[in-house]
């Protein structure tokens, strides 16, 4: 070992500090493993720490979209037994509301699908789903109330599992930009940093969009890069209640874009000037305990890493809110977000281990699937038995070639 160029040794490095490399550094800490996290800014820098914090269950497809969604329920309750109420875990459900009576016809259908997957789920009117959010849009004429949605404050808990992390002796290296794997024959022995090398006897690379730069290694991991934008406005008198979601853009909402009655065209995104072909919206309204409203998400930037948001998603978050009322037209805008999200074929993560090294990525939910899949990676590296490591792994069918790929926008 060239002791001039090491920065230190352990027996895993983890290569991000988002949600979800946080969760799978927490979960080998568990087991005994001495760990190392390297991060390119800081934790939660990326898409872990600029969402709402929402955790769709209702949208999630049966099957493992839905598994996922709800083991990572399970761990967040986990978390704040683990880490005390420090991340604002908040089970109100959530409200998918609709603006047409054509939009009900198609929601009543999934109301059903969902109920029978399990969820606590039912059609409500205007006036029972304003009971439920002061901050229902004035266009929503009903909703689909979930018991089961749930939201978190990401940031707050990247920092609080981060804290942990470093109380249980897990070393963190913040602002260090990992170049790439350090190799010995076919073994992978570590990572190259922009700070000098980290030897371990195995490599988690958990970077999210940014694992694409395996690519210059060899690894094409299959994934696309997106970038995913929201609104965030001044605060305004928080009342708990549910998360919200619309119809205008319903791109990752893959329960109801499967279901026979579905149609487009009554659920389309919004399309505004400049906006290429590729442009989508996932149309959502959160509040956060601060009281502030975070309007998203709009989706462009297909395969690229450029985190900067556009003139034309950003038009489009206005202009979605706008339409629907006029009551919010003088909130002052306090943040404009993006970030970048790595999203496969069949809308699931890969966990896996590929070319030497163990990957977590592809997590366009990650929120939800971020903790979930943080304990099915360390159960694969200390082969503890996983029911769905095999639904996740990189062969499976639904990222072969000529499957079919999840909706689009």
């Amino acid at each position: 070992m060239d002791q001039l160029r090491a920065l230190d040794t352990a027996d895993i490095v983890v290569v991000g500090g988002g949600i979800v490399g946080l969760c799978t550094a927490f979960e080998l800490n568990k087991r005994g493993y001495d760990v190392i996290i390297a991060e390119q800014r800081m934790f939660a820098f990326g898409a872990s720490g600029r969402n709402s914090g929402a955790m769709w269950l209702q949208t999630r497809r049966s099957g493992t979209e839905l598994q996922l969604a709800r083991s990572g329920l399970e761990r967040y309750a986990e978390y704040e037994r683990e880490l005390g109420p420090t991340f604002e875990f908040r089970r109100h459900g959530g409200l998918f509301f609709y603006e047409t009576e054509e939009q009900k016809t198609v929601l009543k259908e999934y109301v059903e699908d969902r109920a029978a997957a399990g969820l606590d789920i039912s059609l409500l009117g205007a006036r029972e789903a304003l009971k439920h959010s002061p901050v229902l849009p004035e266009s929503a004429i009903g909703a689909v109330h979930c018991a089961d949605d749930a939201q978190i404050d990401a940031q707050a808990f990247a920092r609080g599992l981060g804290a942990a992390c470093l109380r249980r002796g897990v070393r963190v290296y913040e602002n260090t930009a990992v170049l790439g794997t350090l190799r010995r024959g076919d073994s992978v022995i570590g990572v190259r940093t922009v700070r000098g090398d980290i030897h371990a006897g195995g490599v988690v690379w958990a970077s999210g969009a940014w694992s694409v730069n395996l690519r210059s290694e060899g690894i094409d991991l299959p994934i696309e890069t997106s970038r995913v934008g929201q609104l965030v406005t001044q605060p305004i008198a928080y009342t708990p209640g549910p998360i919200l979601r619309g119809p205008r853009g319903v791109a990752w909402c893959g329960a109801l874009t499967d279901l026979t009655g579905y149609d487009p065209r009554l659920f389309a995104a919004p399309q505004p000037p400049g906006a290429d072909g590729d442009f989508g919206y996932d149309d959502t309204l959160v509040q956060n305990t601060e009281g502030a409203l975070v309007v998203g998400n709009s989706i462009d930037g297909t395969g690229s890493l450029n985190p900067h948001i556009s003139m034309s998603a950003t038009h489009a978050l206005i202009n979605t809110t706008l339409d629907r009322g006029t009551r919010r037209g003088e909130l002052g805008v306090t943040g404009l977000w993006a970030g970048l999200v790595g999203r496969t074929r069949d809308n699931l993560p890969i966990v896996d281990r590929v070319e030497g090294i163990y990957v977590n990525t592809g997590h366009s939910y990650g929120v939800a699937s971020g903790p979930a899949c943080g304990e099915i990676l360390a159960q694969l590296i200390v082969d503890e038995p996983s029911p769905l490591r095999a639904a996740l792994a990189v062969d499976r069918p639904g990222l072969q070639a000529g499957h079919a790929a999840a909706p689009s926008w």
